[in-house]
């Protein structure tokens, strides 16, 4: 009898050893869910400063919300203050105040950024809903000098989004004849003192129900998840000039993305972009779900032209919180004491993702009151930038020279197209063995631009060519070492 126990104990660490070396992705933490290191009630969204520096968006029980700041985080440390945990907090919230008589009271509060300065941007639904901005100062947030707000309108606001030159984004929740969905404000360096200041851009969506938005650092191209659709909507432009929707790109959520005997389906809510690997991940999940929604809690990793997974292999292209929680625990909701394991938060709520400077991805569980902090066993793919220089119509099909030429050990190549439709742009060897495929996705009439990296190559002469559905070409380029 004692041999049989031996065996199926020896066979159950098997099986699960078995499943977790085959996902790439695993939880480094989970803050304890406890007074101390918990954030102390619903986590909503986190801000993510910079490694295990981040701050948590909290929302109680009657819709007021708190900030809670951590660095130096694992799960069982780094957490800077304390307003209270669990029911202790049903009366607690944070005022952004300018020390006199301006107070707004942080309430049902969706969305916060941060930034690698420090600053933390809120997405409040006050009255005026307001954009409030905070900074982290090392041991509590708080607004500071000089003192910076936004009101937006009447309309409830979500989704919220800074690139890369300070230019402020937010989204509408919930659209229904209005031509502002999207407003685009100045860097807050412009804003004044008065706070009425009046967006740059406004974007104007179609009726739905809107959640995260995300946005890539030069302000080019704006993601915008659509929950009630169970899409993402890509736009590309600029802030000054506008943005117009790109046809070609399509994520869209299936029957597969679904929970069994629930029929509410799971839909986007956040959205982040990873600069480093030019990803977009999308946290996808049933919003306020509640405990139906616990088997279901995952980030996909998107291609940013096309809309597709990353790659076929759901290893990489998936962060399957839920899988993982139960593979960890044994169930759904089974974190014993809230603290065992320490990587693995339970009750999967997943509705917003940020990132390190290292590539680190976080997440939060609304319901599991935690932050968690994902890696990737592995090196995630990275997708190549298509700079689009212009979506006119050129006046011809062309490939351009490389620049420079000879080159070492990166160049630039150009290419127009006139049609809509597939793009092949790849590079071979003299004998026509392929090196590198640059481009292998749709893209609408214009000029793009790639860069080709040729590091790890000989010195020699290479071919590129492009290949579409209206002509194809090739040309010679020569890499010098």
């Amino acid at each position: 009898m004692r041999t049989l126990i031996s065996m199926l104990a020896l066979f159950c660490v098997l099986v699960l050893t078995s499943h977790q070396a085959s996902s790439q992705w695993r939880s480094l933490y989970a803050t304890y869910d406890d007074d101390t290191n918990g954030t102390g009630h619903n986590t909503t969204s986190v801000g993510v400063i910079s490694e295990d520096t981040f701050v948590a968006l909290v929302l109680t029980t009657n819709v007021r919300n708190f900030l809670i700041p951590y660095t130096g985080a694992d799960s069982a440390q780094g957490r800077v203050n304390f307003v209270g945990y669990g029911g202790a907090t049903s009366g607690v919230f944070q005022f952004w105040t300018d020390g006199g008589f301006d107070q707004i009271e942080m309430r049902n509060a969706r969305k916060v950024v941060a930034t690698p300065d420090s600053l933390v941007y809120v997405a409040n639904n006050d009255p005026d809903h307001n954009i409030l901005v905070f900074k982290f100062t090392g041991d509590s947030v708080e607004a500071v000098p000089p003192y910076r707000r936004q009101p937006t309108g009447t309309n409830s606001i979500f989704g919220l989004a800074v690139d890369g030159n300070g230019y402020v984004y937010v989204g509408n929740d919930t659209t229904t004849g209005k031509t502002d969905d999207v407003k685009i404000y100045n860097p807050i360096g412009q804003w004044n003192d008065t706070h009425t200041d009046s967006p740059v851009r406004t974007i104007d969506l179609p009726d739905g129900i809107y959640r995260g938005v995300a946005v890539t650092p030069n302000g080019g191209t704006l993601f915008i998840a659509d929950y009630g659709q169970r899409k993402i909507l890509k736009l590309t432009g600029s802030p000054t000039a506008g943005y117009t929707q790109d046809p070609t790109f399509n994520f869209q959520l299936g029957s597969a993305d679904s929970i069994e005997g629930i029929t509410t389906l799971p839909s986007v809510i956040g959205l982040g972009y990873l600069p480093s690997r030019n990803i977009l991940f999308a946290a996808c999940d049933i919003y306020f779900g509640g405990g139906s929604s616990y088997p279901f809690g995952r980030a996909y990793l998107i291609n940013p032209h096309t809309g597709s997974l990353v790659s076929t292999d759901s290893s990489i292209s998936v962060i399957d919180a839920a899988k993982w929680n139960f593979t960890m625990t044994g169930g759904y909701n089974l974190r014993s004491g809230g603290t065992s394991p320490g990587n693995a938060s339970g009750y999967t709520s997943l509705y917003d993702v940020g990132f390190d400077e290292k590539g680190n991805v976080y997440t939060q569980s609304h319901y599991g009151w935690t932050v968690d902090k994902w890696t990737f066993d592995g090196t995630l793919p990275t997708i190549t930038t298509v700079e689009r220089i212009s979506s006119q119509v050129p006046e011809l099909f062309k490939l351009h020279q490389n620049f420079p030429n000879p080159f070492n050990p990166t160049t630039t190549i150009a290419f127009d197209i006139r049609q809509p439709g597939h793009v092949l742009l790849k590079v071979t060897d003299v004998l026509g063995r392929e090196v590198k495929t640059l481009v292998n996705e749709a893209h609408g009439p214009g000029s793009y631009k790639v860069t080709f990296d040729a590091g790890g190559l000989p010195s020699g002469t290479y071919l590129y060519s492009l290949q579409t559905g209206e002509s194809s070409t090739f040309m010679k380029m020569l890499l010098v070492k």
